[in-house]
């Protein structure tokens, strides 16, 4: 992955395209090439915080599941297995059913940390943005301590989502429950996700005290919430995939270039 390359930023093109193009014709090129891209070249998409977040507000609902699935490397298995539906049903999902079931709705956006609206509604109203209530629909996420998600690890095969009662353990001021995410469905790199209400300190001790709770972890990333205002930060405790760290290594210089993002070494 060479950002020298002429072609490096074709995907970023071909999204500012797709977003202001009146050409029919044009439009459809790049809305295939953009499900077509592989979630490393979403990545470099993801770099502008407003272009990803018109990007998945496109007003076309399976343009949208399916652009959530594809940057999260998440196969039909994966959702399937996740929704705990029927593969039939998880086809569907991407591409026939206009209105899933509740559980479905719920379950599949917080896999993707994304509002619910966004899997239904073609033109959802954002100001319902800032309440993530699809994690607290029965079923779509699970209640966690901190100091037990390290055992949810090996638990978890693509993407889960969580809903966690004890945040001050780490997150000084986060005094009530907090969302947060396992993400393991990418083949060279995975990370814990928690969604905090702002920029937490990340002096030595804490640094030390993280390092011991999750062991497979190399860095620590603070980058923006997608569709959610500045303050509301994500954080993640990332490491490679076993025998990955070179595929690691290239997908980190796409995140270390994400605006609003700062990565620290463990």
């Amino acid at each position: 992955m060479n950002i020298r390359d002429e072609f490096w930023d074709q995907p970023i093109r071909k999204a500012q395209e797709l977003l202001n193009t009146t050409d029919n014709k044009s439009r459809a090129e790049c809305r295939s090439y953009i499900l077509d891209a592989n979630y490393r070249l979403l990545f470099r998409i993801q770099i502008y915080k407003s272009l990803w977040e018109q990007l998945i507000l496109y007003p076309d609902i399976f343009f949208r599941r399916q652009l959530y699935a594809k940057s999260f490397a998440l196969s039909q298995q994966m959702i399937k297995e996740g929704l705990g539906v029927s593969t039939g049903s998880a086809h569907n999902l991407l591409n026939a059913t206009q209105e899933p079931p509740l559980s479905v709705i719920h379950s599949y956006a917080a896999m993707c940390n994304v509002p619910w609206q966004t899997i239904v509604e073609e033109n959802p109203d954002q100001k319902y943005f800032s309440i993530p209530t699809e994690y607290w629909f029965n079923g779509a996420s699970v209640e966690k301590r901190i100091d037990e998600l390290n055992e949810e690890r090996n638990q978890v095969h693509s993407i889960r989502g969580y809903w966690i009662s004890n945040p001050i353990l780490l997150f000084e001021g986060e005094n009530n429950p907090i969302t947060a995410r396992w993400v393991r469905s990418y083949p060279e790199i995975e990370y814990l996700e928690f969604h905090l209400n702002y920029e937490t300190s990340l002096y030595p001790q804490k640094r030390t005290t993280i390092k011991k709770m999750f062991p497979f972890a190399t860095h620590l990333v603070t980058t923006y919430t997608p569709l959610q205002p500045m303050h509301k930060r994500s954080f993640w405790i990332l490491g490679p995939k076993p025998k990955k760290q070179t595929a690691f290594a290239e997908l980190l210089k796409v995140i270390e270039k994400r605006e609003f993002t700062s990565v620290l070494p463990l």
